[in-house]
């Protein structure tokens, strides 16, 4: 019944949650329900959740901790904060490669929000490596040169083939 394609939003938004369980944005929440739906997954807190409208971020919560439970062998989410964040870094690379996320933006996030500094063994290590060299050309360039940024989507391509596949 559930497509793994399609619940693929579903599985970013309940990701990106912050730490009260709210959506990044109801409409993302809203998007990734019609998109399951539109996918084949079909539930009755889906079709709920896919005309809520755009100011009830409490029953957008309410729905997604639902969701949550009720789809979670389908979701297949990951359990630990380390496996949260790689998922996360994964989401921010492809975002990076299609071209939906700004080079510094992708590294900022991954550098210091989705990388863990008591991990030295982390595979995000070279994204904020590659981040500190950026602030540094920023600092006297005014931004990464064009090398830099090859480089960070070469990067890229190589973490979401190895280590973060």
């Amino acid at each position: 019944m559930e497509s793994d394609e399609a619940l693929e939003p579903l599985r970013r938004v309940l990701l990106e949650r912050g730490p009260v369980g709210d959506p990044t944005t109801v409409a993302a929440a809203v998007e990734a329900a019609q998109s399951a739906l539109a996918g084949g997954v079909d539930t009755p807190r889906l079709w709920e959740l896919g005309v809520l409208p755009e100011w009830d971020a409490l029953e957008a919560r309410h729905l997604l901790s639902e969701l949550e439970q009720e789809l979670w062998p389908a979701l297949r989410l990951p359990v630990t904060a380390e496996a949260r964040s790689l998922a996360l870094a994964r989401y921010c690379l492809r975002d990076l490669l299609d071209g939906r996320l700004e080079p510094l933006a992708a590294a900022e996030r991954i550098g210091y929000e989705l990388w863990h500094p008591d991990d030295p063994e982390s595979p995000l290590w070279p994204v904020r490596s590659w981040l500190h060299r950026a602030e540094d050309q920023l600092e006297c360039c005014g931004g990464p040169s064009k090398e830099l940024l090859t480089e960070l989507h070469a990067l890229a391509v190589q973490l979401l083939a190895g280590p973060l596949a």
